[in-house]
């Protein structure tokens, strides 16, 4: 019997269609790295736009609702900075190379982040556990050098499999579920730990 490689075989009993193979680019509508104001002008810095670094993704994980720094509209207008909506993807081409998040406010970053809007087919839920997911494989892609980098074409190019968005939605509840009760789980033990001190 020949295994289908477009065929999980892990799945909800109710989806038998297969995962179609794309490169990433082909279910990006809109995708672009951020880019750093001038740090030496002050007037660049302090404002109201949110600017995101790699560490502010680290520190927060999944959902990013809060940045460190923040830039103001000319340090905006004077940088390749641009402002990213809420609910897009941001993936970590430098350093951390391959951590994604989701922002849950509009916000900007610097280049060592890529910006991904998904089109319409595409849950973005499945496409930040796919992308968690997919790290293990990353490194075929990474160039070589002092640092193992990305960059937007490599990110672009990678090939990825996917089921209809239906099935997409349905593997993202869940997992979203086991997420939601491995934190629980944690608060517990750390309170347990309070406690018990």
């Amino acid at each position: 019997m020949q295994c289908n490689k477009n065929i999980p075989e892990l799945r909800f009993p109710e989806f038998k269609e297969e995962w179609e193979e794309k490169k990433l680019s082909q279910i990006i509508y809109k995708a672009k790295a951020g880019g750093t104001p001038k740090s030496s002008i002050k007037e660049y810095y302090n404002g109201n736009i949110p600017f995101l670094s790699i560490n502010d993704m680290t520190n927060e994980g999944k959902y990013i609702t809060y940045t460190e720094k923040s830039i103001t509209e000319k340090g905006l207008k004077n940088s390749s900075a641009w402002l990213v909506p809420e609910k897009s993807l941001l993936y970590s081409m430098y350093a951390s190379v391959g951590f994604v998040s989701i922002n849950n406010i509009p916000l900007t970053t610097s280049q060592a982040i890529f910006n991904i809007i998904f089109k319409e087919q595409v849950s973005l839920e499945f496409m930040y556990y796919y992308l968690t997911f997919y790290k293990r494989y990353i490194h075929k892609y990474i160039e070589t050098g002092t640092q193992g980098n990305l960059n937007a074409k490599l990110i672009k190019n990678f090939k990825i499999k996917i089921p209809s968005k239906e099935e997409q939605e349905k593997i993202a509840n869940f997992l979203t579920c086991i997420d939601q009760k491995i934190e629980l789980m944690e608060k517990k033990y750390a309170l347990y730990l309070a406690i018990t001190k």
